[in-house]
């Protein structure tokens, strides 16, 4: 931004991770934060908060993740726990269909609390590909569709794509913010 001082910044972001239960938002979360993967996870009750500090050429940005339960009964939650969101990352699994589409019934919840901040598509489970049944094709359109950002492809099991898609979001919420020129580390 033009007359701000970008030395030493101390920047705040806040990340929603939202989906289908099941579909790995917990392990990519815990990939993401801690670079290990661990397969019996439970499913996650309401919202778990998780913070990630990052370098960048400028200063320090703290990342909030937030990782929702993906229970049909934990959507009430959003509404209260979604506000101040920077961004937000819809998650479903490439081995079930039914994720992918579910994602318009999460997309409406969440855009009446937190509106003109990007979102990205990411199909999990990469790793199983032989019982992939979503074509990057179907997620693709479903992303231009309902104006979401970026859609990427990961393995929570593997780590591909993990670094990357945190990264590819953490950069559009700069850019939205007009911090166009801070590199992260």
């Amino acid at each position: 931004m033009e007359g701000i001082d970008q030395k030493d910044l101390k920047l705040t972001y806040k990340v929603c991770v939202f989906g289908d239960s099941g579909v790995g938002k917990t392990t990519f979360v815990n990939r993401y934060l801690t670079d290990s993967f661990h397969e019996n996870i439970k499913s996650t009750l309401g919202a778990a908060i998780h913070i990630k500090l990052l370098e960048s050429s400028n200063g320090k940005v703290t990342l909030q993740v937030w990782d929702f339960g993906g229970e049909e009964k934990f959507k009430f939650l959003i509404k209260t726990y979604a506000q101040g969101s920077s961004g937000g990352i819809f998650m479903f699994d490439l081995t079930n269909y039914e994720s992918l589409i579910n994602i318009i019934n999460w997309l409406p919840e969440f855009r009446k609390v937190c509106r003109n901040i990007p979102f990205v598509i990411v199909g999990s489970k990469l790793d199983l590909k032989e019982e992939r049944v979503c074509t990057k094709e179907e997620a693709i359109d479903l992303m231009k569709l309902n104006g979401l950002y970026e859609y990427l492809e990961c393995s929570s099991k593997t780590g591909e794509n993990i670094e990357e898609t945190f990264k590819v979001l953490l950069k559009e919420i700069l850019n939205h913010k007009g911090y166009n020129n801070i590199k992260l580390s």
